[in-house]
């Protein structure tokens, strides 16, 4: 159906963050930003979408034994068939649809970029301003679902947990990208209570302690704009869409003013050339597997 993946020339990398080579905004930015993706090509754009359908799977399937029948398939091995091939195209076509039913082009390259986004915050063990991290929620299987995209905790140098909440989306080509995180911002803004109480209300059941504690204020923290709250915007586009100056993430700034502090309102944009193609070979690897 698809091209299978060669081990003898690609192989699936364990991180993505050094594929992309990031590149930090400079220190008199106040929204702390990072840039990559521009220069990703050839093996490294082929181990990145690999990485990312991996991924993709494992967030849809979890533990289950339907992820190790997919890798096997994708990895050239014999077709499944009846319930048990079923069953792993229900699990793929969650965000990837079918071949027989493709996916909506917009709502799959917004999945990838969550994918990226998440990649890229997990593997992010310390930040600039000393924060560790403690925990990056998983992004959603479906992209569809409501909610909100993503919720980081870290511990700060003094020991606090703080938390960050993000607003993922695939830019616009029609748009320049200063307006696509605009409207990221402007949601955060209008609906950033709404997805945390979503996200908080099951983690103060499953989680005790000082993280328990976290999530049961988490939403008071939000609405007092506390120095312990801050908010992120990350953006998935192709190269030539990449920011070129630090005025690209000011609405950023805008739409939360009360947090002050760089670190409070953060930025990842990752360009890469042709990020619709991109996104594409992640689906044709993804279908590979069926």
């Amino acid at each position: 159906m698809n091209k299978k993946r060669d081990d003898a020339t690609v192989s699936i990398p364990t991180s993505l963050s050094p594929l992309l080579a990031l590149v930090n905004s400079p220190g008199a930015s106040t929204v702390d930003y990072v840039v990559g993706g521009l220069n990703l090509s050839g093996t490294d754009r082929e181990s990145a979408a690999q990485l990312l359908a991996d991924k993709a799977m494992i967030i849809a399937c979890g533990n289950s034994t339907v992820l190790d029948r997919w890798r096997r398939r994708r990895d050239g091995g014999a077709p499944e068939t009846g319930t048990s091939l079923e069953t792993v195209e229900t699990y793929a076509a969650i965000a990837f649809g079918h071949p027989s039913k493709p996916p909506n082009v917009d709502h799959l390259q917004g999945h990838v970029a969550e994918i990226i986004w998440n990649l890229v915050v997990a593997e992010r063990l310390t930040t600039r301003d000393g924060r560790s991290l403690v925990r990056a929620h998983s992004v959603k299987a479906d992209a569809l679902e409501p909610g909100g995209d993503g919720l980081v905790v870290y511990q700060n140098p003094s020991g606090v947990l703080v938390f960050r909440l993000w607003e993922i989306k695939k830019h616009d080509a029609a748009n320049k990208v200063s307006k696509t995180i605009r409207r990221a911002s402007k949601q955060l803004a209008s609906r950033g209570s709404e997805y945390l109480a979503k996200l908080a209300g099951p983690e103060t059941t499953a989680q005790s302690g000082a993280m328990g504690d976290l999530y049961g204020s988490i939403v008071d923290l939000w609405f007092d704009r506390s120095e312990r709250a801050g908010v992120g915007v990350a953006i998935g586009t192709s190269d030539h869409h990449a920011p070129t100056s630090k005025r690209t993430f000011g609405s950023i700034n805008r739409s939360f003013p009360e947090f002050t502090e760089a670190s409070q309102t953060e930025s990842i944009v990752v360009a890469v050339p042709d990020f619709p193609g991109f996104v594409n070979r992640v689906k044709e690897i993804v279908w590979s597997g069926l």
